[in-house]
């Protein structure tokens, strides 16, 4: 989505605010998803903590990269969607709630591509009630495999560290989770909105 609608600028975090940080590693261990969030048989004495609510709006769940001010089909350089959502949550401290995020993500190379990489930029808001209190760009490079024109990639795990007790109960926090689109990728999702193919809860 546009910078202007989600301002990211973490120079003001403080020890109140949610923290996120990329842990640099593959999600191959992350298999829990976050309608589950923690996954496993729990004790009566023992509850995983409630994630907090994620929602991908849709048009922020596509990115089409054209070449030039074309969208023409001919011209697309790459189109990639939001397939899937997984992470966890669990407990970093009595006040702590730690959450772990990663992306599924299918990408189509388009007949105007001129190179083998790929670079995906997307985002995590985090928001308390109706204010965004936070939020962060990652950028997800990929390179394409050869004789492949589609496939799927997975990003790095995303921790975010929310300042309230790990309990099983909701809170006021929630995500949003997209790609960060400029103002004519954001233009031509809007126009072209279909339903939306990924797995949130």
């Amino acid at each position: 989505m546009p910078d202007h609608s989600m301002p990211h600028d973490l120079t003001r975090l403080r020890c109140l605010l949610p923290r996120i940080t990329a842990s640099g590693a593959l999600a191959m261990g992350l298999i829990s998803a976050l309608a589950g969030c923690g996954g496993g048989e729990s004790s009566s004495t023992d509850f995983a903590p409630a994630c907090p609510i994620t929602h991908i709006p849709s048009e922020a769940a596509d990115y089409y990269l054209y070449k030039g001010n074309s969208t023409n089909f001919r011209d697309l350089v790459a189109r990639a969607s939001i397939v899937k959502l997984e992470g966890d949550c669990s407990a970093g401290g009595p006040k702590d709630l730690k959450t772990r995020v990663v992306l599924h993500i299918t990408v189509e190379r388009g007949p105007a591509s001129s190179t083998d990489t790929l670079t995906l930029p997307w985002f995590i808001a985090v928001l308390h009630g109706d204010r965004i209190v936070n939020k962060h760009v990652f950028r997800h490079t990929i390179t394409f495999p050869p004789n492949l024109a589609t496939f799927d990639t997975t990003s790095k795990v995303i921790t975010i560290d929310l300042p309230i007790p790990p309990r099983n109960v909701d809170s006021d926090y929630r995500f949003e989770v997209g790609f960060q689109l400029n103002k004519n990728q954001l233009g031509y999702n809007q126009a072209h909105l279909k339903p939306a193919a990924y797995q949130a809860y």
